[in-house]
């Protein structure tokens, strides 16, 4: 019932997406002008939410005809279900981070009072920038007014339609719930539980047969049952679901229980949902009791029957009218200046994981978290109950009773490459006396922070075990560097590694001293830095892998916008040469910003130095093969002709793995 266009905003220099409405045929002028009311309907209820995973709306332009246009953000991306198509069913965790993401669109949509009533994989957007985007509300309508929906047309797709709409045309969130149910199912199977080759057939099947198991949802399993319930009353709420959701992406991928069956009667849909209360932060949630196998009882067998006659009763009518759119105990504490200050909040929309999951299946204890605070200003997310233990700047955090461990501190500020940092502390003599039958997984640059790199082994320990180790050492400022060491069983390793991962993208530095001399990290030491009385550099050289010369402007006086081109590096040319990276994802120079020039998705579009905005067209990325990714055209930051002559112009071309033109390293 739409097509969607991209279009140039030519007053804001900006991309978006046009959605134009077109109408059935055959609809009479009264019921073209209740779709243009539903059109105009879907631009209130997006412009109603601010929620990082709703699509916004900009505007409504209407055209000669009437009819509504509705101007929309472009998110450069491609759907799950192209993505399904064209790569197969999503792993079970990469499942959880979308279903996460829809949810949390779904519960600021509900708040509002409004019903998405068509999520499906093809509403699900995936941006090139990661971001995940739930779009496509021209079904929704504000659940506290029903009486919109088009005379004789139920609007939606019956593979992902709920039961209650399908039969009864009840709008409510229980129904979008149900569709991220079927979402998540077909994400990981790679289609949803009644596809069937007509529309008729699902609904058949959606009305006379329970909902297929999910072979390939391993810990997806409780959050993918409990919300394909057929009862909205049996059917999870939206906090339950989150609850289930975080557990997949917080515990080791094993099966969770069922999840419970909900005790409290369906909230009305004639009102908006009220908003979720908290999850507790510090204490955590029981895990989900689990469901008794015995045969069901007289009455769920009694409502399973009505269910049955009623969706027989409305099956042939329904398949006359459907309508398918186009589009345990605290230990002691051994320190006194930090504190666990709850879950954390910086991985993903959410990092708070309360819930306790089963024993992995190596045998290790699950995992939940808090966030540590250090008395320097360091947060970083940190095992719940663990014993923690302070030696000079550094934090350890003991498992009772076991040999896991995470190290966590300042070390002196590294004056080079953290590779070759960590390769001389290797070649340290003295480590074969520390690390008895110590071996070497790999030491490799990371793209985290400014610079960083990891260095990976294998030791045995005192008692004999085989410790498997990965320490990662990174710098946050010119002034500041860190390292993260986390040691299990190497036994245990294949279970726990997502643990590292967890920490590092939860950890957060102190606020940098405000001045102060660069100091250097000496290897093997943690000691006090060094000072040295050379300046301190604001910023890096960022160096063309094919030229060997600096990206680079003609004149910082210049007024905007600046033209780039590569040049000689030289010390002399920081006011041309030494660019800063943002938390914002800016690469600035001078205070000011890269940027696409007038935000074009366009391949040959001129990068250039202009006043920052935030906006996506002067976010980049470096990402692991060393290209400056934007995040609004997700192309690469190149030489213009592969050029490696001073002057060569600066452009944005389709990234290409291996071109040495696109590549770039920080010195």
């Amino acid at each position: 019932m739409g097509r969607v266009w991209k279009a140039r905003d030519r007053m804001l220099q900006r991309d978006v997406a046009v959605k134009e409405i077109v109408p059935p045929p055959g609809l009479t002028d009264q019921a073209r002008q209740e779709l243009r009311l539903r059109s105009l309907r879907e631009a209130r209820a997006i412009a109603r939410l601010d929620h990082v995973n709703a699509v916004k709306v900009y505007d409504v332009l209407l055209g000669a005809d009437g009819d509504p246009q509705i101007v929309m953000e472009y998110v450069p991306s491609r759907s799950l279900h192209d993505a399904i198509t064209a790569d197969g069913p999503v792993p079970p965790r990469r499942a959880a981070e979308i279903g996460l993401a829809v949810l949390g669109a779904l519960r600021a949509a509900h708040r509002a009072g409004i019903a998405h009533r068509d999520v499906k994989p093809a509403n699900i957007l995936i941006g090139i920038d990661g971001r995940i985007v739930l779009t496509d509300f021209g079904l929704a309508t504000a659940v506290e007014d029903v009486n919109l929906t088009l005379t004789g047309v139920v609007l939606g797709s019956p593979a992902y339609v709920s039961p209650e709409r399908a039969m009864r045309g009840t709008v409510g969130p229980e129904g979008d719930l149900w569709s991220l149910g079927a979402t998540l199912f077909a994400a990981v199977e790679g289609q949803s539980p009644y596809a069937r080759p007509s529309s008729m057939m699902s609904l058949t099947a959606l009305a006379t047969e329970p909902p297929p198991p999910a072979r390939h949802a391993g810990p997806l399993t409780p959050v993918i049952e409990g919300l394909l319930r057929k009862d909205p009353a049996e059917r999870i709420d939206a906090d339950t679901a989150e609850r289930l959701l975080r557990a997949v992406l917080a515990g080791p991928a094993t099966a969770l229980p069922p999840a419970p069956i909900p005790t409290r009667a369906p909230a009305p849909t004639s009102a908006p949902t009220p908003a979720p209360a908290p999850i507790p932060a510090l204490t955590p949630d029981p895990a989900p009791a689990a469901l008794d196998a015995a045969e069901p009882s007289a009455s769920v067998r009694r409502r399973r029957r009505s269910w049955l006659v009623a969706a027989l009763s409305v099956l042939l009518p329904l398949g006359l009218v459907i309508g398918i759119p186009l589009a345990g105990h605290r230990a002691p504490r051994t320190t006194s200046d930090a504190d666990l200050v709850g879950p954390p909040e910086s991985s993903g929309p959410s990092t708070e994981a309360t819930y306790s999951a089963p024993p992995a299946a190596d045998g290790s204890r699950p995992l939940t978290w808090s966030v540590y605070r250090d008395s320097s200003g360091f947060t970083v997310p940190a095992p719940r109950d663990w014993r923690i233990v302070r030696r000079d700047r550094q934090v350890e955090f003991h498992e009772p009773g076991g040999e896991r461990m995470l190290t966590v501190g300042p070390v002196d500020t590294p004056g080079g490459d953290p590779v070759g940092v960590l390769t001389s502390q290797e070649k340290d003599p003295a480590i074969g006396g520390r690390l008895r039958g110590y071996h070497r997984v790999e030491i490799a640059a990371v793209n985290y922070q400014l610079r960083a790199a990891d260095w990976e082994w294998v030791h045995t320990g005192a008692g004999g075990i085989v410790l498997h180790v990965r320490q990662r050492v990174f710098t946050t400022s010119t002034q500041q560097s860190y390292r993260i060491v986390w040691t299990t069983p190497d036994a245990d390793w294949p279970a726990n590694a997502d643990a590292f991962q967890r920490v590092t993208a939860g950890f957060r530095p102190a606020a940098p001293p405000a001045s102060g001399g660069l100091a250097t990290l000496t290897p093997g030491g943690t000691g006090a830095p060094k000072s040295s009385m050379t300046p301190t550099r604001s910023g890096y050289q960022l160096v063309g892998a094919a030229s060997g010369r600096c990206l680079d402007i003609s004149d910082p006086a210049s007024p905007d916008p600046v033209a780039l081109r590569i040049w000689d590096c030289r010390d002399d040319r920081g006011r041309n040469q030494l660019w800063t990276f943002g938390s914002d994802r800016s690469v600035r120079l001078g205070g000011r910003c890269l940027d696409v020039l007038n935000a074009s998705s366009d391949e040959g579009a001129a990068i250039q130095l202009t006043t920052c905005n935030t906006t996506p067209a002067q976010q980049f990325t470096l990402n692991d093969r060393r290209q400056l990714v934007n995040a609004h055209s997700g192309m690469c930051l190149a030489v213009v002709g592969a050029g490696t002559a001073n002057g060569a112009s600066i452009e944005q071309r389709a990234c290409a793995s291996g071109a040495p033109h696109q590549q770039w390293s920080r010195r």
